[in-house]
């Protein structure tokens, strides 16, 4: 199974952030994106090229992301993808 989205970050960001998740499912990186184990499957990430959303003076950086899901059940994978969710979820304040 595979899923597109654009997550709210640059590649720096991504990568930086990819050390915040549990020990031992960062099983490979490279310069566009990410394999990660989890339960009895993997994740690859790949990352499209930066882009950036400008709302007036703001500019925003985005990245198109895919993710392919392999030897997850559905409920193992909605699992994975809270938890990443909620490491790469930033917050204003």
């Amino acid at each position: 199974m595979q899923m597109q989205r654009e997550m709210g970050v640059s590649h720096v960001v991504f990568f930086r952030s990819l050390a915040q998740l549990p020990e031992g499912w960062v099983r490979q990186t490279r310069s566009n994106g990410a394999t990660l184990a989890y339960a009895d499957g993997t994740i690859d990430i790949m990352l499209d090229e930066e882009c950036e959303r400008s709302l007036g003076l703001i500019r925003l950086p985005y990245t198109p992301v895919t993710f392919r899901y392999t030897g997850l059940s559905d409920s193992d994978r909605e699992q994975f993808q809270a938890r990443f969710d909620l490491t790469f979820q930033r917050g204003g304040g």
